[in-house]
């Protein structure tokens, strides 16, 4: 974190407009809390402006909406007409005697991000043409496997065993305090976090993790397909986050898709209760029960939910994919993804749609095969690649 950009920082305001601020308040970690300290040693005639800033952000808890475009620019607009006077009255004051103008410039501040940014994510790793798994520790340091269905799990003295070899995955204070498990496409993971939650990542899949959770939450983070079988705790709430929605549980099981290139995101609940919503500090939740769907659409941003079968959702954990009706398109990108094999499709398929049960441990090619005797397609091998035609 860039300590001069903090030091020329000379109102209350210039801390809560930042990014990074923010970020330490709503989800602190020992390596942020030190950072602070240290800073606030270092400069105490900022103690003041800081305390109050962290107040006034812990103090604005989400509302039951997003604010609108149009509202959010006219308040945008009318914190930049208030006059200088009133920006410079201490914000504690405002916060306790005046809350109308200081809550006023919090929230316009805090609304105005999150509309235009979301919550910080971990930086995907790159794996088109990865043909191993990769485990990403804390202190940078990388353990590769080139096995098919991985198991990992992370121990409550800090260690990971993958496979049967057990690495050294202590906190780290020079590290990030994040592992990260890289899954590439044609792979697998099974994992087991310290606090028993099972996760089962799917193939092109990232799931982001701390060495050690908090004391008040659960947060991993997560690019891919997972399915979660969270370990129940009522008093530490366990957070899935994706780069466009958050879900929070206090123990259940559903699955999350979420890869970068889909159209939309999808969470379907298989039992217990989760609320989820948009990756955004304002913004409104939705609750579902099992057998439910949230579907966020990437295209219009929007959140819908529906009744559907779940073990259309969760079948690929047990070895085979069930379909009813789904464009034969999405059927081979799923496929495309399982086996790390390029299958490429001719114009004019869009409109066929697929049902039916297809076993994965069967090669790719008699996965096609089934699927064109199904469908009224053609299939053409060519150098270990696929050709879809009509």
């Amino acid at each position: 974190m860039e300590t001069e950009k903090f030091i020329n920082y000379q109102k209350t305001e210039d801390f809560i407009l930042d990014k990074e601020f923010i970020h330490w308040v709503l989800h602190p970690d020992k390596e942020l809390d030190l950072f602070w300290d240290s800073f606030i040693d270092k400069y105490p005639e900022k103690e003041t402006r800081i305390r109050d800033a962290v107040l006034i952000i812990k103090a604005l808890q989400p509302v039951g909406q997003e604010v609108p475009q149009q509202k959010l620019n006219a308040i945008l607009q009318a914190v930049k007409n208030l006059d200088g006077h009133a920006v410079k009255l201490k914000w504690l004051t405002y916060l306790k005697y005046a809350a109308g103008v200081a809550v006023f410039i919090a929230i316009s501040s805090l609304i105005y991000l999150s509309v235009y940014t979301k919550n910080q994510f971990p930086i995907e790793v790159a794996q088109e043409t990865a043909l191993k798994g990769k485990v990403i520790l804390a202190d940078g340091s990388i353990k590769e496997f080139d096995s098919e269905q991985t198991p990992i799990k992370q121990t409550t003295s800090g260690n990971l065993i993958i496979n049967k070899d057990t690495i050294d995955a202590k906190i780290n204070q020079s590290g990030s305090s994040m592992n990260q498990i890289v899954i590439p496409y044609g792979k697998r993971s099974d994992i087991t976090l310290a606090d028993g939650t099972h996760i089962w990542l799917n193939s092109g899949s990232q799931l982001s993790y701390p060495s050690e959770f908090k004391e008040d939450s659960r947060e991993v983070y997560l690019s891919g397909e997972a399915l979660f079988d969270v370990k129940p705790d009522r008093d530490k709430p366990f957070y899935v986050i994706t780069r466009d929605i958050r879900i929070k549980v206090l123990g259940t099981s559903f699955n999350v898709s979420a890869y970068p290139e889909d159209h939309t995101v999808q969470t379907v609940l298989l039992r217990g209760k989760v609320s989820a919503g948009k990756n955004k500090l304002l913004a409104a939740t939705m609750d579902l029960v099992p057998g439910e769907r949230l579907t966020y659409n990437k295209n219009n941003s929007n959140l819908s939910k529906d009744k559907v079968d779940v073990q259309l959702f969760s079948s690929w954990v047990d070895g085979y994919l069930v379909f009813l009706n789904i464009p034969i398109t999405e059927v081979y990108l799923k496929l495309e993804r399982y086996y790390n094999q390029d299958i490429t499709l001719d114009d004019g398929l869009e409109k066929i749609t697929f049902s039916g049960k297809l076993d994965l441990k069967a090669t790719l090619k008699d996965v096609l095969e089934n699927i064109a005797f199904a469908s009224s397609v053609n299939v053409q091998e060519n150098n270990g690649s696929f050709i879809i035609k009509k």
